[in-house]
């Protein structure tokens, strides 16, 4: 699938909002579980897979408790771009970091 179209864009304003905002806050959540990559285990000494953590702590995030991505922000997942966004994976890290 491409970026969003600016039709549906604006035909669904609301709706790829919402969307955009929750991948914004997987996004950020993704990067904070691999930070901890390593440094988790279990009582029985296994380290703890940064996918269990990341699911676990997004499946009870509350969506009212979701950030509101910053204005220059760009996904990853090029699903959930605009149609007036970079494409570039190394521009998107200068906006993005």
């Amino acid at each position: 699938m491409m970026a969003i179209s600016e039709k549906e864009y604006i035909d669904l304003k609301e709706y790829w909002d919402f969307q955009r905002k929750k991948e914004y806050n997987k996004e950020l959540l993704k990067d904070s579980t691999e930070k901890m990559h390593g440094r988790l285990f279990t009582g029985a000494g296994q380290a703890v897979s940064t996918d269990e953590i990341f699911d676990m702590v997004w499946s009870k995030l509350p969506e009212n408790q979701l950030e509101e991505p910053p204005k220059h922000w760009i996904p990853r997942d090029d699903k959930l771009k605009k149609w007036n966004e970079v494409h570039n994976e190394k521009d998107n890290k200068k906006f993005n970091r």
